[in-house]
């Protein structure tokens, strides 16, 4: 008679039997099943749980020995995963500066506006009235030209090249605009010899000229023992006579008006270069300028 599987479930009952090997591990099913059976889409995670413990024998047998029962539970959910970082894009130039960015100064009060305003609109009308009236009046220079010059009482040391002589000197000055009237201040006239520096200035009266008016303006330098040059002086050394280049100049300060509208003072500059005088005869002590008036250059 071949034993029951009762008999390999509970000891024999000779005390000389081993006792019966340990249970195998509990068996049990995955928690997770994959819904499509076969083919998983990803492995299934399971936990098993153990059988309780077989109850005790109440009639002094061993109880018998149970298999463990395993209780499937769903497994805890995966980690939750971070979408990763966006990426970092490099320029291939710095960022530009930051500005600071301030607040705005407030506006000025209204009146201080209007003030300024006033005083820019004064100074445009007063520059747009006196260019109108430049152009309508139209300032010219005056014209001056050497009328006559002559040397008197001429005296020339040759051991210390001092000269002593007397300048008589008449200029003409003719005023061309027809509307305008100039008037001339601190007046000083000169006289040298060419190119040298001058030997004798003067100062004379301070005068005026109507629109279109022509003066004759007569004035002397007295040279006193004045320093000539070698060069200056070599028609003097000899006392053959001969001629002499001698530069005759006038500076002043020039205003232009008509009624109650006056220019800015200008300087005024006459310049009458290359006046050849020529002495009357041998060891002759007077000289003069001969022939027609000879133009001056005027620069204002």
């Amino acid at each position: 008679m071949q034993p029951s599987s009762s008999s390999s479930a509970y000891p024999p009952d000779h005390p000389g039997a081993k006792p019966p090997p340990p249970p195998a591990p509990a068996m049990g099913y995955p928690a997770n099943p994959t819904p499509n059976g076969n083919h998983p889409s990803a492995p299934a995670a399971a936990y098993f749980a153990a059988a309780a413990p077989p109850p005790a024998a109440t009639n002094g047998t061993a109880a018998p020995a149970a298999f463990g029962v395993a209780y499937p539970y769903p497994a805890p959910p995966p980690h939750q995963q971070h979408p990763p970082p966006p990426p970092h894009h490099h320029y291939p130039y710095p960022p530009p500066p930051h500005h600071h960015h301030y607040a705005p100064h407030p506006p000025p009060p209204t009146c201080m506006r209007r003030l300024l305003a006033a005083i820019v609109g004064a100074f445009l009308l007063l520059g747009a009235a006196t260019f109108i009236v430049w152009l309508l009046l139209r300032p010219r220079a005056p014209a001056f030209s050497l009328a006559s010059l002559a040397l008197s009482r001429v005296a020339y040391s040759p051991s210390n090249s001092s000269l002593s002589a007397s300048f008589d000197a008449v200029l003409l000055a003719a005023n061309p605009n027809s509307k305008l009237s100039v008037t001339y201040f601190s007046p000083l006239a000169s006289v040298s010899f060419a190119p040298s520096s001058p030997i004798a200035v003067a100062s004379l009266a301070p005068f005026s000229q109507g629109p279109g008016n022509d003066t004759r303006l007569a004035f002397r330098l007295v040279v006193d023992n004045a320093y000539v040059g070698p060069d200056d002086a070599a028609p003097l050394k000899t006392g053959d006579g001969g001629a002499v280049d001698v530069q005759v100049r006038l500076m002043a300060v020039a205003v232009f008006d008509r009624g109650g509208w006056r220019t800015r003072r200008r300087v005024m500059r006459v310049m009458c270069d290359g006046v050849q005088v020529v002495f009357r005869g041998k060891n002759s002590t007077e000289a003069a300028f001969n022939g027609p008036p000879k133009r001056c250059d005027v620069v204002v």
